[in-house]
């Protein structure tokens, strides 16, 4: 999909402040304390004492089909990168904040149990197991690694790798400048929905808010950061596809709608929802 390279957008897009004013996605900076959330864990046997000399290993597991497949799907579809925009949006407010050590670590303990990149993953794999049999599965592998979607991923990473720089400026300020047609913006807007990349960010971020607001009890989340999120959303996804004629996009479309990724991303976002 698309996923794994607008995943990768969604972690820039995590960091922008409401004070920006033109409205650029920085990445966070400062004191990382929330970097534990970015920890991968590890797990491991500890060895008791040195292997005598000559003696055979025993034979290790043979890896389990289904869970290879799960976590494939996984990694196409970029949704760990989740857990990483939880971090960067949190670093960044609390950096705008100010916020003391103690108030940084308090919100790095509120976030773990659902952000570490364990827990996601572990969030991910449930869902998959439980909104979608072996066959749906397979077939949205399939759909994840369609040649469509291949396509579009080096689409976003051309975008991603150009969004800091002042060609992308220029065009989202012309885009502003002089809206495109109707249809044209219907139709970036299906894509966002089938996608469900605003649904995703939005979840995450109802998620983020309240723990922030627990810990700096000073601070609220901006008044219109929905309509916001959803602007930049629709302005990436115009750069992204600004040479996609709409057939194409139709074809991108009608792959995200397939019942398979429904259920998968709306899955996901249900289950980001619930905490």
């Amino acid at each position: 999909m698309i996923l794994r390279s607008w995943l990768a957008a969604m972690v820039l897009m995590t960091g922008v402040s409401a004070q920006a004013a033109d409205n650029r996605l920085p990445a966070a900076t400062g004191a990382p304390v929330l970097s534990a959330l970015a920890a991968q864990q590890k797990d491991g046997l500890q060895q008791d004492g040195q292997q005598k000399e000559g003696q055979q290993e025993s034979a290790a597991p043979q890896p389990d089909p289904a869970q290879i497949q799960a976590d494939n799907i996984i990694r196409i579809s970029g949704l760990t990168g989740l857990s990483e925009q939880a971090r960067n949006l949190a670093q960044q407010i609390l950096n705008e904040q100010a916020a003391p050590i103690g108030q940084q670590y308090d919100v790095v303990d509120r976030l773990a149990q659902q952000w570490a990149p364990a827990a996601l993953q572990q969030t991910l794999s449930s869902v998959l197991t439980a909104k979608l049999n072996d066959a749906q599965r397979t077939q949205l592998e399939r759909i994840l690694s369609s040649a469509t979607l291949e396509a579009v991923r080096h689409k976003e990473l051309q975008a991603i790798s150009q969004q800091s720089g002042s060609d992308y400026r220029r065009y989202i300020d012309r885009l502003r400048a002089n809206p495109v047609g109707e249809a044209r913006l219907q139709l970036i807007r299906r894509l966002d929905q089938a996608m469900q990349f605003s649904a995703l960010l939005s979840a995450t971020r109802e998620q983020v808010y309240p723990q922030l607001e627990a810990v700096m009890t000073d601070w609220q989340r901006p008044g219109n950061w929905q309509a916001a999120l959803e602007q930049e959303v629709l302005e990436f996804l115009f750069y992204v596809h600004r040479s996609t004629p709409n057939r194409e996009l139709e074809k991108v479309i009608g792959l995200y709608t397939r019942p398979e990724m429904q259920l998968w991303l709306s899955g996901v976002q249900k289950q980001l929802a619930a905490g």
